[in-house]
């Protein structure tokens, strides 16, 4: 391919290597174009956004900021800086440049978008909701924006104020599959973990690209379900123990039993249900990933579980202190096992 011969072409092809995701192709274009046009803020504007979505944060500080020594006045490279900011952890910096983004471009709605994404990622949604709501107001077919306010309510516990905010932005852009899978998780925060499941598999259907965050979602969906799973079954157990230990007869025995054959059926079904809820490709990622050793807990618990009902259904003498201490443990391992995790 022949190098750009001006900086409006080198943006140009630019532009379309990053919508391609070639990030690091971009930044050779946008370098080539500098060698001719070294003081263009635009084209160090763009080679700063291109090292930022690489990853390179620290690498596109000096980029950016020597753009806006060229135009001081530019909102989008003020932007810019502000994410990059943003993901070296510089918070403060951070707000202060998207603020200033804002002030220098009243209208433009990704400077009110950039703002409120911003202010929800220090964990200020109520500060954020009205910067998302101007970005909504400015842009009104702009499907990320109602996307970000859909974040922003669900930030805030507005379940179905935020679920709306999502459709529409399905409604906008009907393969969001960012829009599918916030809706899937608002399902999983209403407890309604088998439309969660099913709205992360379609998100990841749609757009391999969120597939870590997807598993991420899935992950955390799994290990609720399995967290609640784990004590009431453990509940059950408990009850035929109980029954057993008051036994005065074949009657309480055959309850003691019945009590634990029921539980063992009615999880191994629950266990059925998850494995087919799941694609098949989707375990293997989430599995091996060390991040999510709090679902390799949960999972061992579950078996745990599933082992022990099963024993005691089939006859086996259980005892009971040993029970006692097991379901200490599994409520205690289910409150810390999140901790285990590096990246949920």
């Amino acid at each position: 391919m022949t190098d750009p011969d001006t900086y409006v072409s080198a943006l140009t092809l630019a532009n379309g290597y990053i919508e391609a995701r070639n990030y690091r192709r971009a930044e050779e274009v946008l370098r080539e174009a500098l060698v001719q046009y070294p003081h263009n803020a635009r084209l160090l504007t763009e080679l700063a956004r291109s090292q930022h979505l690489l990853g390179e944060h620290k690498a596109a500080e000096p980029s950016i900021r020597q753009a806006l020594a060229y135009a001081p006045e530019d909102a989008y490279a003020m932007r810019i800086l502000a994410s990059i900011l943003n993901e070296q952890g510089r918070r403060r910096e951070a707000l202060m440049w998207a603020r200033n983004a804002v002030d220098a471009a009243p209208n433009d709605h990704t400077m009110h978008y950039e703002y409120a994404r911003l202010l929800a990622t220090a964990g200020d949604p109520a500060a954020a909701l009205p910067a998302a709501e101007e970005a909504v107001r400015l842009a009104p077919t702009d499907a990320d924006a109602h996307d970000l306010k859909g974040n922003i309510l669900g930030m805030l516990g507005r379940w179905t104020e935020s679920t709306a905010a999502h459709e529409e932005a399905l409604r906008l852009q009907p393969g969001n599959a960012r829009a599918l899978h916030n809706i899937a998780v608002n399902r999983a925060n209403r407890r309604d973990l088998a439309g969660a499941l099913a709205g992360f598999t379609q998100a990841a259907q749609l757009d391999p690209h969120i597939g870590s965050d997807v598993r991420k979602s899935i992950t955390a969906t799994v290990r609720q379900w399995l967290a609640w799973m784990t004590i009431v079954a453990w509940g059950a157990l408990w009850l035929s123990v109980q029954i057993e230990r008051n036994n005065d007869g074949p009657t309480n025995t055959s309850g003691a039993r019945v009590i634990a054959g029921l539980g063992f059926i009615v999880l191994l079904v629950m266990f059925a249900w998850l494995a087919r809820s799941l694609p098949r490709n989707l375990w293997w990622p989430i599995v091996r990933q060390r991040e999510f050793r709090s679902l390799k807990i949960y999972l061992g618990l579950g078996v745990l579980v599933l082992a022990v009902l099963g024993a005691l259904a089939f006859g086996a003498p259980v005892n009971l202190w040993v029970l006692a201490g097991a379901l200490l443990v599994t409520v205690v391992v289910s409150w810390v096992a999140p901790r285990f995790d590096k990246d949920l």
